[in-house]
């Protein structure tokens, strides 16, 4: 007896759809992020921005990208056109300026991204995007306005971070 390629194919697809359902794991509650100003006391990650003025926000039960810390410290980002969540074009709608519709040129000026790791007392230019840097508990991240006539990776928060070793 000859199956036909059309019956073998139909079976295909009930078996695969079959396997999804019965090994789709169980939906997982996820604990939503909430923020309170000022730094991190007990855990959580703590984030400043530095523009115009400062602002810093503690973000508690929160595990994601520095990207999505934005949002759980109650702030906006927006990246580029081209880049929508890879580069950090503006913060809380700063630089109003910017279009956004491409990376800014170095005479506008950017964003500096920095880091601190749990226990760390000083910061240090982070080498990844917000996209692709998983926040740490304990951490402190900081972003800092460049204007550009400055060197991104010289020109260091002022403020001094605040972080501890989450147990």
């Amino acid at each position: 007896m000859r199956l036909s390629l059309r019956a073998v194919l139909i079976g295909l697809v009930a078996l695969v759809a079959i396997g999804a359902l019965v090994s789709a794991p169980a939906a997982v509650e996820k604990t939503e992020a909430k923020f309170t100003e000022g730094w991190c006391d007990d855990s959580g990650i703590s984030l400043t921005i530095e523009a115009k003025s400062t602002i810093t926000r503690c973000a508690t039960a929160f595990d994601g990208t520095s990207w999505n810390l934005f949002a759980a410290t109650g702030n906006k980002v927006k990246g580029t056109a081209v880049y929508p969540t890879g580069f950090v074009c503006q913060i809380n709608g700063y630089p109003r300026e910017q279009d956004c519709m491409d990376t800014p040129r170095y005479d506008e000026g950017s964003w500096a991204f920095f880091i601190a790791k749990p226990g760390a007392k000083t910061w240090q230019y982070a080498m990844t995007g917000a996209a692709t840097h998983f926040s740490e508990c304990g951490s402190a991240e900081a972003w800092v306005f460049v204007p550009g006539t400055e060197s991104p990776e010289t020109s260091m928060p002022k403020t001094k971070p605040k972080t501890r070793k989450c147990e």
